[in-house]
Parts: structure tokens; C-alpha cells; sequence
């Protein structure tokens, strides 16, 4: 962890108090203990993290205290907020807010320009504009193609054929628009009702709730995907059990999460963005999520190559470490953007490093 001293931009060990009206306790009724893992069941746990708050968004009262598993090696809350009450947790989140603006500068317009070259080859996008020789570019610069590749979360080929996916916690629906733009029949799943009709005004199809939409339905998709949703939700095995049920037989499941086990929280301790208390109930280390996707049912799964997320995270800690919003991002002190650095050029694919696991994983 980083030390406390803040000369020359190092960052402190721990996030200020937060002013109120958060530094209330959540309501005591809304609370539930949780008392073994709640991927494998095991009681064995040693204390990880104690007092964390809502540093990234402000909105959410409590203080709360993460374990580690001693079984299977994820970390969860305990204790944690109830079904009936985790909504207030959301008041304030990323999927109310407008999509991101445009590339700004040259060299994320180039970057773009190539990518929507390749994604157009790959993935039959209609994004504008689009390098004819993207997918050439992406041969000799693979950051191309996995950018594209992560936007698209690896849908494989329709080979002309009408095939469907389904967006478990769509958010704003904008990955169900570029799918259903590229020939898909989609679907999303939204429990919040501000981020579904965002959605639906895109012209997405979405069901307010989550997979108890679709209760009674069995093998009604070709992907399902879940884009830092697994970690969101009390029973994460039954979550993913639920997703099998849905998937056709060869069916493919898309999923990303924080990973606990990353160079990010290594680094920044209790202040890592990916930790993200109380909204984030369960987080995965590497073989935690291969253990669970295996008691799913699923088989063949794999790391999926995606674009380094080690210099966004690291940006957004350094923020919450010295009191700041996440988002009021400012350069990296030289000694982090070195470590960044290096980190990023050493990786190789798999790495149990990164900060995101990206995960395809497969119906039998």
C-alpha cells in the first residue's frame, strides 16, 4: 500500500471522512449478515478492509467491512445491504448520466477512425468513420483490435445467420444499440428504472428487473452478457446458473468484473476504485471466478485479451485516496505512471494482475 506521506503527489493511505450527510450509519434494518462465502459456502475468512464508504459516488450512508475467503479467495461484504434496501446505494450512478463525449484530440481520433475500421470488418458495425484498412491496422497494432473487440465483447460471428443476446444490467443499452446495429436480436435486463428508459429511448428492447424476467425460459439466447454486473448481486452462482438455463447449447456467456487480486488494490488498498462499497457485494479474484462459472455448469472458459484498464483505475484511487470524486482525474505522480508502465508492458494475456477479468465462457 501506498504510504501516507503526500509530497510530490504521493497519496495518502486512506480517504478523508466524508462529509455528511454520508457519514450515517446505513439504517439498521436494512442490513443482513452474511455469514460464509457467498460463492462456495466456506466460514473460513480473514478480515481484508474495515470502515470502506462510498468514496466514488457520495451517495451512500454506512461504513462497511470486506472479507476475504479463505476457500475460494474472493472477497465479499459482511455485513452487507438488503435486497429490499441496496437501491438506495444507486441514487446517483453512471448509467443516468449522457454517454461519454467524442474523441477530443488527434490521437484518439486516429485511434477511433482505425478501430471503427476493424469493428466494421469483424463485427459488421456501421460506425462513422471507419478506416477502410482497420482490420489491417489491427495485425500490426493489436491495441486496435482490442478495443473494438472489448466495445463488442467478443460476439462471435453471425454467419448470416439472425442470432440473439441478451444484456444482463444493460445500463443505458448502448452496447444492445451497436449489437442490434450489427444484425443482432437483443434484449436487456435493467432493475433501474432511470438507466431502462434511457434505453428505451435508444430503441433498445429492455424488461425493468433482472433474470426473474425471464423466469420459465430455457435456452432462448446465443450470448448473454454482463459487464461489471456478477459483482453486484448477493448469489453470484445462481446469477451464472441462471445465465446457463438461458443459453443455447454451445451458447457463450461474456462477463467482466473487477479483480480483486489486481496490481490496483495492491497498490491502493482501500481506496481501489474497483472495491466500490457497498454497491460491489462479492469481488473475484482470478480462480474464485473460474470456480464459480465451472459450478454453473459452464465449461471451455477463457481470459478474453482487452485493453489494459491499469492507467483508469490507478488515476480514479489516486483521486479518491486524496479526497477527490473519481472522476476529478489528474495526472499520475511520476513514480505511479512508471509503475503503470511497466506494468502494462510486462502483461501478457491471463495476467492475474489485471484489473478487470474478462471472461467468455461456454453452454456445452
Amino acid at each position: 500500500m501506498l504510504s501516507d506521506s503526500t509530497a510530490s503527489g504521493n497519496t495518502p493511505s486512506a480517504a478523508p471522512p466524508l462529509p455528511d450527510p454520508w457519514v450515517r450509519a446505513w439504517p439498521a434494518d436494512g442490513i443482513e449478515a452474511v455469514e460464509v462465502c457467498p460463492l462456495c459456502g466456506d466460514a473460513s475468512r480473514t478480515k481484508w478492509h474495515e470502515g470502506l464508504v462510498d468514496s466514488s459516488f457520495r451517495v451512500s450512508p454506512g461504513r462497511w467491512r470486506l472479507w476475504r475467503c479463505i476457500g475460494c479467495t474472493a472477497a465479499y461484504l459482511d455485513p452487507r445491504p438488503t435486497a429490499a434496501t441496496i437501491h438506495a446505494a444507486y441514487a446517483s450512478y453512471y448509467t443516468h448520466t449522457p454517454a461519454a463525449a467524442p474523441p477530443a484530440n488527434i490521437a484518439q481520433r486516429i485511434q477511433q477512425w482505425l478501430s471503427n475500421g476493424y469493428a466494421k470488418r469483424r463485427y459488421g458495425s456501421r460506425r462513422v468513420p471507419a478506416a477502410h484498412w482497420g482490420a489491417v491496422a489491427a495485425r500490426l497494432v493489436p491495441l486496435i483490435g482490442k478495443i473494438a473487440d472489448r466495445e463488442f465483447r467478443h460476439l462471435p460471428a453471425t454467419t448470416g445467420q439472425t442470432r440473439s443476446v441478451l444484456d444482463v444490467g444493460c445500463g443505458d443499452g448502448g452496447f444492445l444499440a451497436e449489437a442490434c446495429a450489427c444484425g443482432w436480436k437483443v434484449l436487456g435486463l435493467e432493475p433501474d428504472p432511470k438507466a431502462a428508459a434511457i434505453a428505451k429511448r435508444r430503441g433498445v428492447p429492455v424488461h425493468l428487473g433482472g433474470l426473474e424476467c425471464l423466469n420459465g425460459q430455457a435456452q432462448a439466447f446465443d450470448v448473454i452478457t454482463l459487464s461489471h454486473v456478477i459483482e453486484h448481486v448477493p448469489d453470484p452462482v445462481q446469477t451464472l446458473r441462471d445465465c446457463w438455463r438461458l443459453l443455447k447449447s454451445g451458447g457463450q456467456l461474456w462477463l467482466e468484473t473487477p479483480n480483486v487480486n489486481s496490481l490496483g488494490h495492491q497498490v491502493f488498498g482501500p481506496n481501489w476504485r474497483g472495491l466500490e462499497a457497498p454497491r460491489h457485494l462479492v469481488l473475484f479474484s482470478p480462480a474464485a471466478l473460474q470456480r464459480a462459472l465451472s459450478v454453473a455448469g459452464f465449461t471451455a472458459s477463457r481470459v478474453m485479451p482487452s485493453p489494459s484498464a491499469r492507467r483508469w483505475i490507478f488515476k480514479r484511487s489516486l483521486a479518491i485516496a486524496q479526497g477527490r470524486l473519481p472522476d476529478d482525474v489528474r495526472p499520475l505522480p511520476v513514480r505511479l505512471r512508471r509503475q503503470v508502465a511497466w506494468a502494462d508492458l510486462c502483461e501478457r494475456p491471463g495476467s492475474p494482475r489485471r484489473e478487470f477479468l474478462t471472461v467468455v465462457a461456454v453452454r456445452a
